[in-house]
C-alpha cells in the first residue's frame, strides 16, 4: 500500500469511528442523564515506518481515534412528578450494586423491589446507608404501600421518619470513570471516590442527556461529507495508479 492510499485509508477509518460516535450520541439524546462523548485523534505511525523515518516528527503519520472524551457536564433537569424520579444537581453519582460490581449512574429512574430495596430499571440494588452515614442493617426494607420522600440531601423519609440517606459518590477526574452501556460508569480505582458534598437530590425531576440533537445531526452531516470526500480522493487515486501503470506497460 503506496503512502497516499495508506493516509486516505486512515482517514476513512477514523471519520467511520467518529460517524458511530455521533450516532450513538443522537440516539440517546432522549436516554435520562445519558453523557455524550467527543473524539480524541492522536497521530498513528508503526514502530516499522517511525523508526525508519525519524521518529515521532515523521510527517505521514495517519489520524487515529485513540480515544474518546467523555462529557460529563450537567443535563437539564425536566420534571416528571413521579415520585422515585430522582435528578442530581452537582457533581456526583448514585452507586449501584450490579452482578459484576458497583457501577455509578446519574438516572435516577428508580423502583421498590418485591424485596423491599430501591433498584434501577436493570433491577440493580441502589445503594443506602442510615441517614447518619452507617452501614444498614441486613434486615432493611423499605414499606411498597407508603410513599418515600427524598430532601435535597438525599435523606429518604417513610412515615415522616428518617429511614436511610442516598450514598452519593464522586469523583475529581471524571475521565477515570469507563462507560458501561448508556447510563453506567465503572471505576478500577474505587480509592478515588469521595462522598459528594456539593450536590442536591430533587425529587420528581430526570437529568435529561446532554447530547444536543441539533449539533449531532450538523456533526453528523458534516462527518458525513468528510467520509464521501475521502471515498472520491481514494477511488481518484486508485484510478490514477492504475492509469499510471498502463501508461508505463505502453511504453
Amino acid at each position: 500500500m503506496d503512502l497516499t492510499t495508506s493516509i486516505l485509508a486512515s482517514g476513512l477509518r477514523s471519520r467511520a469511528e467518529t460517524l458511530d460516535l455521533v450516532a450513538n450520541n443522537l440516539a440517546n439524546s432522549g436516554t435520562p442523564a445519558f453523557k455524550s462523548e467527543l473524539e480524541r485523534y492522536a497521530l498513528y505511525g508503526s514502530e516499522e515506518a517511525l523508526s525508519a523515518n525519524g521518529g515521532p516528527d515523521f510527517s505521514a503519520l495517519s489520524p487515529d481515534l485513540r480515544k474518546t472524551w467523555i462529557n460529563f457536564g450537567q443535563g437539564v433537569l425536566e420534571e416528571t412528578a413521579r415520585g422515585l424520579d430522582l435528578a442530581l444537581q452537582g457533581p456526583g453519582y448514585f452507586v449501584t450494586e450490579s452482578p459484576d460490581g458497583n457501577l455509578l449512574t446519574r438516572n435516577g429512574s428508580f423502583q421498590i423491589g418485591i424485596d423491599g430495596q430501591l433498584r434501577t430499571k436493570e433491577g440493580f440494588k441502589v445503594k443506602l446507608t442510615l441517614p447518619d452515614g452507617q452501614p444498614l442493617p441486613p434486615n432493611f426494607r423499605l414499606n411498597p404501600n407508603q410513599s418515600l420522600l427524598f430532601d435535597r440531601e438525599g435523606v429518604l423519609r417513610q412515615n415522616n421518619l428518617p429511614v436511610a440517606r442516598l450514598d452519593l459518590m464522586t469523583i475529581e477526574d471524571g475521565q477515570k470513570l469507563a462507560k458501561q452501556g448508556n447510563s453506567y460508569f465503572s471505576l478500577s480505582d474505587t480509592a478515588a471516590l469521595k462522598k459528594a458534598a456539593q450536590i442536591e437530590v430533587h425529587q420528581g425531576w430526570l437529568e435529561k442527556s446532554n447530547a444536543d440533537p441539533t449539533s449531532n445531526s450538523i456533526h453528523l452531516i458534516k462527518i458525513s461529507r468528510q467520509f464521501e470526500m475521502l471515498q472520491k480522493a481514494l477511488q481518484l487515486h486508485s484510478e490514477m495508479g492504475k492509469r499510471s501503470t498502463e501508461e508505463v506497460g505502453r511504453v
